[in-house]
């Protein structure tokens, strides 16, 4: 039996009782300890028992972790101990071996552990549908670019066991993974890269363990862009394709609204008016959704609220909207005309008065 209380900077504990031989530490909802907090990775860490003890390892590729102030590279653990991963503090409560009193041979066949089955992917419109819905509310509820990457690969990660996920940004130096399920972290093949920034919004390439594919969004070649990373094991259906590049664009025009909320910004802006066109925005981007699978609307409607939102809080700045949002100055102006955005230039007038 194994206790463990787990505190996270922002306040607040979990008291996690375990009994079993094996645990996983980590972001991800498919670990028996679930930790979402900065510095957490996908799997992070594993507990395991060991000649009557509890150990601690951790998973290649992660940061190290800290026991009781010290940097620990795996060992065993007791009673009192102090775990610190990124922002997270782990304490163990109780620490005692479970003793087998039965000989394994002797154990009734009905006693025996059944194995967990492995959940089915989506296979209907209906199913799928719904994932849509579901991404959206994710991508609309996220604080900052590190939530939307750990809220997304849970998501995938419950609904297309056993592929392994990472959520991150590409750019000329390669791909960086902001939440990852990975076990290890995959060697991308630079070609991979390359064919993303070439403008391929999927690519592909076969490896021992899996199929890797990095689904991106289109974007200028010297910046950088959302992306997912998949090991396809067994490989995911064209639908399910399709709905990662729908989940990358729309993370991608999120992602631009995330970098908007600045402490500054925050500040100077005034609090919208309560006619703001957001409320309505949001309102025709849940219809739209439940209505229709139709990409280009969906798209067209989740612009047209990143775009207002960021006109309102440059106070209708077209050069500084532009820069922001990252298209010409020229395109904002034909945007702002097609979905009939206001001239939030009264509010630096009302604002000066």
């Amino acid at each position: 039996m194994l206790s463990l209380e787990v505190r996270k900077r922002a306040g607040g504990a979990e008291v996690h009782r375990l009994s079993g031989e094996a645990f996983t530490v980590g972001a991800s909802s498919g670990n028996e300890v679930v930790v979402r907090a900065r510095g957490v990775a996908g799997r992070h860490v594993r507990i395991f028992e060991k000649n009557g003890h509890y150990h601690l390892g951790l998973y290649k590729g992660v940061d190290i972790v800290n026991v009781n102030g010290h940097e620990f590279a795996g060992g065993p653990i007791a009673p009192g101990d102090r775990i610190t991963i990124g922002e997270a503090t782990i304490t163990v409560l109780q620490s005692r071996s479970q003793l087998r009193q039965t000989p394994i041979h002797d154990v009734p066949i009905s006693d025996m552990a059944i194995p967990v089955p492995v959940i089915a992917p989506p296979t209907t419109e209906i199913e799928y549908r719904a994932m849509r819905l579901e991404t959206y509310g994710i991508c609309r509820e996220a604080v900052s670019l590190e939530d939307l990457a750990t809220r997304l690969t849970d998501f995938l990660d419950r609904n297309f066991e056993p592929t392994e996920w990472a959520a991150g940004e590409v750019s000329s130096s390669g791909f960086r993974a902001l939440a990852s399920t990975f076990l290890e972290p995959p060697a991308l093949p630079p070609r991979l890269v390359e064919e993303s920034r070439a403008g391929e919004r999927v690519a592909r390439t076969e490896t021992v363990t899996g199929v890797l594919t990095l689904v991106t969004e289109p974007g200028a070649p010297d910046s950088s862009v959302f992306a997912l990373l998949v090991r396809e094991s067994p490989r995911l259906p064209a639908r399910g394709i399709l709905l990662l590049e729908e989940i990358v664009r729309i993370g991608g025009l999120v992602r631009e609204a995330i970098r908007l909320r600045q402490p500054e910004a925050e500040a100077a802006a005034p609090p919208p008016p309560p006619s703001a066109p957001a409320a309505r925005a949001d309102s025709e981007a849940d219809t739209i959704l439940h209505q229709t699978d139709d990409l280009k609307k969906i798209i067209e409607t989740v612009e047209q609220e990143v775009i207002d939102r960021a006109m309102r809080r440059v106070e209708g700045n077209q050069s500084r909207g532009a820069e922001i949002l990252n298209i010409s100055r020229g395109s904002l102006i034909a945007k702002l005309k097609e979905y009939g955005i206001p001239d939030y230039r009264y509010l630096r007038r009302d604002r000066k008065r």
